[in-house]
C-alpha cells in the first residue's frame, strides 16, 4: 500500500510542480518577470527548460499510472531516476547559483530531488513483506 500511495503522491507533486515550473519559464520568457524573467534576454534556456519541464511530467503521469499496477518496483526505480539528472545538475553548478543571487534558494529543488530520490530508491529496493510478491 505504501509502494502505490507513494507513487500516486509522487506522481501528483511531480506534475504540478513541472508544469508549475514550465509556466514560470514561460511567463520569464515572455514577460522577463519573476525568477526566470533572466530569459527574455536568453531565450535558448527557455527551450531546454521547458522540454525538460514537459519531458518530466510525461515520467510524473507514468508514475501515477504505475501506481495501479501489480508490480511496481520498476515504476519506483523510473521515479528514482527521473530525480538523478537534475540533482547532478543542481549540485554541481552550485557555483552558478551564488553568482546568480539564488543561492540560498536553490535547496529548496535539491532538497524536493533528494528527498523523492531516497523514498523512491527506498521502495524500489526494499523487500515486498508479501510471501515472494514483488510490489
Amino acid at each position: 500500500m505504501f509502494r502505490r500511495w507513494l507513487l500516486w503522491v509522487h506522481g501528483t507533486v511531480l506534475t504540478l510542480v513541472a508544469l508549475g515550473s514550465a509556466a514560470a519559464t514561460t511567463i520569464g520568457r515572455m514577460i522577463g518577470i519573476g525568477p526566470f524573467g533572466f530569459m527574455q534576454q536568453n531565450p535558448m534556456v527557455w527551450v531546454g527548460l521547458i522540454q525538460a519541464y514537459l519531458l518530466i511530467t510525461i515520467i510524473a503521469v507514468l508514475l501515477i499510472l504505475g501506481a495501479g499496477q501489480a508490480n511496481t518496483r520498476k515504476w519506483h526505480v523510473v521515479g528514482a531516476l527521473a530525480h538523478a539528472p537534475p540533482l547532478m545538475a543542481a549540485l554541481s553548478s552550485l557555483d552558478v547559483f551564488a553568482s546568480m543571487g539564488v543561492f540560498g534558494i536553490v535547496w529548496i529543488p535539491i532538497t524536493f530531488h533528494v528527498v523523492f530520490l531516497s523514498l523512491e530508491s527506498f521502495a524500489a529496493l526494499y523487500p515486498h513483506q508479501d510471501k515472494g510478491a514483488i510490489c
